[in-house]
């Protein structure tokens, strides 16, 4: 019966504290720029800087989340972001996003696609969900980005 009670009041409790804050969708105004940053131990490490408004009266934390990467539309598996991110309240600001991709995977998609590694440009796209944490609250949101990188300066 203590577990019940315990179970019936945190359930409450989440619900007053959500249902305390209006949320307003974070809107996501494009990419400014993609880039590399450098490489070591075996990793490419990519800058994707995104145009980011936060419409809310309240910062919003992301989180480190894994992401697929795509290469010239073929997968080349999963990253983790590097940083964690703060979305500022009532604010729009161009935020750096910095992912760390397996060189060995990256050449091996690259080599697939010999035309546009010939041209040292191929096109990445990032898809998967991000979390972002509001007092203690979780919520996870879609992410797909597709941008051309230029890749000559690493091979």
């Amino acid at each position: 019966m203590g577990f019940l009670r315990i179970g019936i009041i945190t359930l409450i409790s989440f619900v007053f504290l959500t249902s305390c804050f209006d949320y307003e969708d974070v809107e996501f105004r494009g990419v400014q720029n993609v880039g590399l940053e450098g490489r070591s131990e075996g990793n490419i490490t990519l800058r994707i800087d995104m145009k980011v408004n936060n419409p809310n009266n309240y910062n919003i934390k992301i989180k480190k989340s894994a992401l697929d990467v795509y290469v010239n539309g073929s997968k080349v598996g999963r990253t983790k972001m590097k940083n964690n991110i703060v979305l500022k309240k009532n604010y729009q600001e161009v935020y750096p996003l910095y992912l760390s991709l397996s060189e060995k995977e990256l050449k091996s998609s690259a080599l697939s696609a010999i035309g546009s590694f010939l041209k040292g440009s191929m096109k990445v796209r990032i898809k998967g969900d991000i979390k972002a944490k509001v007092y203690g609250v979780g919520k996870k949101f879609p992410i797909d980005i597709e941008e051309p990188v230029n890749f000559r300066s690493i091979f």
